[in-house]
């Protein structure tokens, strides 16, 4: 099979993690890595064999190396780079969240049609194994009809706290919410749908004025309730409960998990486990790269129109919360 060749759009902390488990691909091969600064990029491409690198964007967006971009630098970033790639013909797959607004990712995704490539919110949970098995059994019915899910994803960065880091700098969509709720509130959206008709929150805002914590809970047309909690505060386990009217789920570190418990009313607890990698992303790199040879120019595991209604309910919260990046109305 041809393999698609993956430019990466960064030369920070995460293209460690991205080159882990990379040999483990399917279909894609990383062939070009760009910095603002050629030395980094070259340090970077030494380090992990990757053939080519770029002291500017714009070279990896006009390079004949690459068919497929991944953006990873900050939040507030990734429209313009996204549009950057698109409009020189390159595939985009987007870090979470791909904006800070709806606005620019309708801009994102009108680009994306406008140049006939393909564009994917990077949520690598949905393409791991132990979560597609575990949508799966739900789909079947082994809990029943799902009626609440809760979850908590958080950490504590108590001797730690650098308000100069962009995880708390308003000029870098910086707060616990865009970070690390993203990831409960999709997989919520993906258990009950991605429009509910109530949602609720509650946050503790920094110094900075981002959130350090945020609470939130949704209630669908069904009755079905969603409640999460995200926080740089806190200390905790990532995971996931689903509830259903024959049973419930535990899944434990659903970020990226290895197993989930089943409790199916009237049988013993089963576990089901996987074999995981170290650092996964080779699973969302090969999925993207199967649509992109399939010609297709959205995921339909991860679709567009999903991300839109994220980052609506995310904006929403942060605004109830008197919470605005720098340029937003209200700010």
């Amino acid at each position: 099979m041809k393999k698609i060749r993956l430019g990466i759009v960064s030369a920070g902390a995460i293209v460690a993690r991205v080159m882990k488990d990379m040999h483990l691909s399917e279909n894609v091969e990383v062939t070009a890595i760009a910095a603002r600064d050629l030395s980094r990029a070259q340090a970077a491409a030494e380090a992990y064999g990757i053939p080519h690198a770029y002291g500017s964007y714009l070279e990896l967006a006009q390079s004949s190396e690459v068919d497929l971009a991944y953006i990873a630098t900050p939040h507030n970033f990734h429209a313009e780079q996204a549009m950057l790639m698109m409009c020189h013909g390159k595939h985009v797959i987007c870090e979470k969240p791909m904006t800070t607004n709806p606005e620019e990712l309708q801009k994102m995704i009108d680009c994306a049609r406008e140049n006939g490539v393909f564009l994917m919110e990077a949520m690598w949970t949905r393409f791991q194994p132990c979560v597609q098995t575990l949508m799966q059994m739900i789909r079947e019915g082994v809990i029943g009809e799902v009626r609440n899910v809760f979850g908590e994803f958080s950490w504590s960065c108590v001797g730690t706290y650098d308000p100069a880091s962009r995880l708390f700098d308003p000029a870098l969509a910086g707060g616990a919410l865009l970070d690390l709720g993203v990831y409960p509130l999709m997989f919520c959206m993906q258990l009950l749908g991605s429009e509910p008709e109530n949602v609720q929150s509650l946050c503790r805002k920094t110094p900075e004025g981002v959130d350090m914590n945020t609470s939130v809970q949704m209630q669908y047309a069904n009755g079905a309730i969603a409640q999460f909690f995200c926080g740089m505060d806190a200390s905790g386990n990532d995971y996931m409960q689903i509830y259903g009217a024959k049973g419930h789920i535990t899944l434990e570190g659903f970020w990226k998990p290895k197993s989930f418990t089943l409790y199916a009313d009237g049988q013993e607890p089963r576990v089901v486990a996987f074999e995981q990698e170290t650092e996964p992303y080779h699973y969302e790199f090969d999925h993207a790269a199967a649509c992109i040879l399939d010609g297709l120019k959205e995921s339909p595991v991860m679709p567009l129109a999903e991300s839109l209604a994220a980052n609506r309910i995310c904006t929403r919260i942060r605004h109830s919360n008197g919470i605005f990046y720098p340029g937003e109305a209200g700010a």
